[in-house]
């Protein structure tokens, strides 16, 4: 039994432990019996729910081991990541949109299929920057080349793809990651990901020729609720082509 009270409060403190990209209910005993609250009292739960709704969120797992799992309810939420919202010192509009490729990129590297991403018992192999560059290139050039492109893919994400394929693989040796060259924007949105929980650095950060990530559950759970679906289909062609 949790020491814990079904208040709106700690409702309240389950959803911002939820929002916070690097705790885990395996290292916070706290968070721990949060959880264990929400999914043993009906009353808590319905306050967590209510919160999450109210701040325009949505849970869609709940687990003791994984954490509470939420995402934006909706395209309008505050919490909802648009192309505006990439604020990067430097960037332009074609290197936001890069960059946003380059997610959907990751994504379809460690989720190549349907199958893969509804499997909860599929382990993703480790991804490392060069296979990320490799099928970015790829998907940059598919979508350069379609004749009609589906309508679900934001024609604001042109400007990116067209950027990607002018651009040099590599970066210069010594440079930090950035939008001058293929690697450079993969090495960039791997660097985002990893701050928001959902990869990890498992080996070689000294090394980034052989730095290896790995995709966390928190990736599978929101790539399930993905609003560019066809973009996402079309990376997982890619992938599959390479």
């Amino acid at each position: 039994m949790t020491g814990q009270e079904p208040s709106v409060r700690n409702a309240s403190r389950l959803i911002y432990k939820a929002l916070h990209p690097s705790l885990s209910p395996i290292n916070d005993s706290d968070y721990r019996e949060l959880l264990a609250l929400f999914r043993g009292d009906t009353e808590f739960r319905r306050h967590s729910e209510d919160i999450a709704i109210g701040m325009q969120l949505q849970i869609l797992e709940a687990s003791e081991m994984r954490g509470l799992i939420v995402v934006p309810a909706s395209r309008e939420s505050r919490f909802a990541v648009r192309l505006s919202d990439i604020r990067s010192t430097g960037m332009d509009v074609p290197q936001k949109a890069a960059l946003v490729l380059a997610h959907i990129t990751i994504a379809a590297v460690f989720f190549p299929t349907t199958d893969a991403l509804d499997d909860d018992s599929y382990t993703a192999p480790p991804a490392t920057i060069a296979t990320c560059r490799d099928t970015l290139y790829g998907l940059a050039k598919r979508l350069q080349e379609a004749s009609e492109l589906p309508p679900d893919i934001p024609v604001e994400l042109a400007p990116g793809w067209k950027a990607i394929c002018a651009m040099p693989e590599a970066m210069r040796e010594g440079q930090r990651a950035s939008t001058s060259s293929g690697a450079g924007v993969v090495k960039l949105a791997l660097n985002q990901m990893t701050a928001n929980g959902l990869i990890r650095l498992d080996r070689g950060e000294e090394d980034e020729a052989s730095a290896a990530y790995t995709a966390t559950h928190r990736l599978r759970v929101q790539l399930r609720e993905l609003a560019l679906r066809r973009l996402f289909e079309m990376a997982q062609m890619t992938v599959a082509a390479g």
